[in-house]
């Protein structure tokens, strides 16, 4: 348990983190967006020195703080992924404290790394496939949903995850993948030896992969997220959001009054 004066500051630096979410989201004209937002946790067996340390603790600060501002709950679903999928009960105000150690004590690390099984969770999650209805044609009254996708490694099943994006595509959701670990596409703009690269090379290839109805998909990656502040952070997580948000109303994915 914690001490109630961590407890408190905990609090406190949710609170900094909420407004610095907002001043965000306002930047880009979202200031009134309602969506569903989601996390997904990386849980193989190479995450468990992110766990351990507490930097999955103050990045799962982070995302509730921007739920909070545009979750049409204030709660975030969360999901993990190891060689299994799994729904691991939600975020919220009444949990947040602790929640990452919580977690750990009820899910086991895993040997491998599968992202198919989990977009597929999430997507039966929020939009449940009818079975006279197999091309998924996109539902007309759900909200969007906001999915943040963090891992530190490639998957062990691209082409199962490479056609769960694509069908996805003709849903209304959002995949914004983050990356903890070097690459070429650093959030800071670093170049790194080639050697020292974490292999981000799928992550890159969703982001700009074609097939798609519509591109529902953004990918950074962050060496530390210590490094990168809060600003920086919120203001990474909107970048292509707010340009999906335009298209699918344009391709009647989503219906005018979530604009």
């Amino acid at each position: 348990m914690q001490s109630q004066e961590a407890n408190l500051a905990q609090r406190t630096s949710l609170q900094s983190l909420s407004t610095k979410a907002a001043e965000a989201l306002k930047n880009v004209l979202l200031n009134e967006h309602r969506a569903k937002v989601a996390l997904c946790l990386d849980i193989s067996r190479s995450m468990y020195f992110l766990y351990s340390s507490g930097k999955m603790q103050e990045l799962v600060d982070r995302v509730l703080a921007l739920g909070l501002n545009f979750d049409d709950n204030q709660v975030i679903d969360i999901f993990l992924f190891g060689e299994r999928a799994y729904f691991a009960d939600q975020l919220s105000l009444a949990n947040f404290s602790g929640y990452v150690n919580w977690m750990r004590l009820q899910y086991r690390f895993e040997g491998g790394t599968n992202y198919g099984n989990v977009i597929q969770e999430v997507r039966n999650f929020y939009f449940p496939a009818k079975p006279s209805n197999p091309q998924r044609e996109p539902p007309e009254s759900k909200l969007p949903t906001y999915v943040i996708f963090v891992t530190d490694g490639a998957p062990d099943d691209p082409a199962f995850a490479r056609e769960q994006i694509i069908s996805s595509s003709h849903e209304p959701i959002f995949w914004q993948f983050v990356a903890l670990g070097k690459s070429r596409k650093d959030a800071h703009g670093k170049q790194h030896p080639a050697d020292f690269l974490s292999d981000f090379r799928f992550l890159e290839e969703l982001d700009t992969m074609e097939d798609r109805f519509i591109d529902n998909a953004n990918f950074f990656s962050v060496e530390e997220l210590s490094h990168l502040s809060a600003e920086e952070w919120y203001k990474l997580l909107m970048n292509e959001y707010p340009l999906w948000i335009a298209k699918a109303h344009d391709k009647g994915i989503l219906p005018l009054r979530w604009i």
